[in-house]
């Protein structure tokens, strides 16, 4: 028997045109998106600043980041608080607009696979992957980082 886990917890995070797969404690909250402050001046994809216990979160719009299109947000869109993996934003967390709820899943060899046949979308995309029937999307956590303080530190003066 190998120390490597048999089964690991994930979360799908619904986007309006695509999912992403993230680890479970990546997610840290899923909050509605009531207060959310356009920057002006901001990419398209930069969808604001949300006081989030008393820390102001840059939000994403993966789609829009990632060079793709999307409707504007519906009553279903939520915002997934994510856990920082670098340091490169001083609140620790940011945001990413979510269609509804992320769904917890479990995974193990059998439920992940590779999904054939589609090019890797860009840099901000590790693996494209299937998920039992469901295809998704393993983000890059740390460029989606990178692109927001960048954001941020161009109207930080």
């Amino acid at each position: 028997m190998s120390g490597a886990p048999q089964q690991l917890y994930a979360v799908l995070v619904a986007l309006q045109a695509d999912t992403l797969l993230l680890p479970n404690l990546a997610v840290a909250e899923v909050v509605a998106p009531e207060g959310l402050r356009p920057l002006p001046g901001a990419p398209t994809w930069f969808a604001g600043l949300l006081n989030w216990q008393g820390r102001e979160l840059p939000i994403a719009r993966f789609e829009l980041l990632n060079n793709g299109a999307a409707e504007p947000p519906s009553r279903r869109t939520r915002i997934a608080v994510i856990n920082c993996v670098s340091t490169c934003l001083s609140a620790g967390r940011y945001g990413i607009l979510a269609e509804g709820y992320p769904h917890l899943v479990t995974l193990n060899r059998s439920a992940l696979r590779s999904a054939e046949g589609r090019p890797q979308d860009s840099e901000l995309v590790l693996a494209r992957v299937r998920v039992a029937s469901q295809e998704a999307l393993i983000p890059n956590l740390e460029r989606i980082e990178a692109e927001m303080a960048g954001v941020l530190a161009s109207f930080s003066g």
